[in-house]
């Protein structure tokens, strides 16, 4: 029988964590942000016909920071951008999932996704708030107000969590492994019993 976990969670929270231990696990994990980046690149005429070849670097392909500068300006670029990403991005999606009986989707957008309810559960990463803002700045190099932009830029995320199904576990990620892998286990049928 197929299990595919769904592992979302804010900004800098800890979900490459979780989705390493599933690995370690025999889960095959897809990283949706990967595939946005090819989703990117295979989108590119188009988006430079949307945005203007300024959005495309000295080689021809995407250059990532003058597109986020610009449609993370405007709510409905943003809207225009995901509008033409998107699809590319969850038909790759789509590929992925049917590559293992066991597959984790890790996304930070995972709710707004349609293959969210085609999870057996979701895994939604915490952490507290200062551990965050330390990550972020270790991990990203931005300082605090940087860090809590993008925290609340993700708030409306939340409202799309699922009511009833599929059911969502909440682990906590304070960066130690075995309390990690103690919370996972608590999680029936994710990990493998040992015999």
């Amino acid at each position: 029988m197929k299990t595919i976990v769904g592992l979302t969670g804010g900004y800098c929270s800890g979900k490459n964590q979780v989705a390493s231990i599933l690995a370690s696990h025999g889960y095959y994990c897809i990283d949706v942000d990967a595939l946005g980046h090819r989703a990117l690149e295979l989108s590119k005429n188009e988006l430079a016909e949307t945005f203007g070849a300024g959005i495309l670097d000295a080689h021809g392909g995407i250059d990532r920071k003058a597109l986020g500068a610009l449609v993370f300006a405007s709510k409905s670029l943003l809207e225009k951008h995901e509008s033409i990403v998107h699809p590319v991005m969850l038909s790759l999606l789509d590929e992925e999932l049917e590559k293992s009986e066991r597959v984790c989707i890790n996304a930070a957008l995972l709710y707004k996704f349609p293959q969210a309810a085609k999870c057996s559960f979701i895994i939604e990463v915490t952490a507290p708030l200062e551990i965050r803002l330390e990550r972020a700045r270790i991990r990203d190099g931005v300082n605090t107000e940087t860090a809590l932009a993008r925290i609340s830029n993700q708030e409306y995320l939340w409202k799309l969590r699922p009511a009833v199904h599929p059911p969502v576990f909440f682990i906590s990620n304070e960066g130690f492994i075995k309390d990690l892998e103690a919370s996972l286990a608590r999680i029936p049928g994710l990990l493998p019993r040992d015999t």
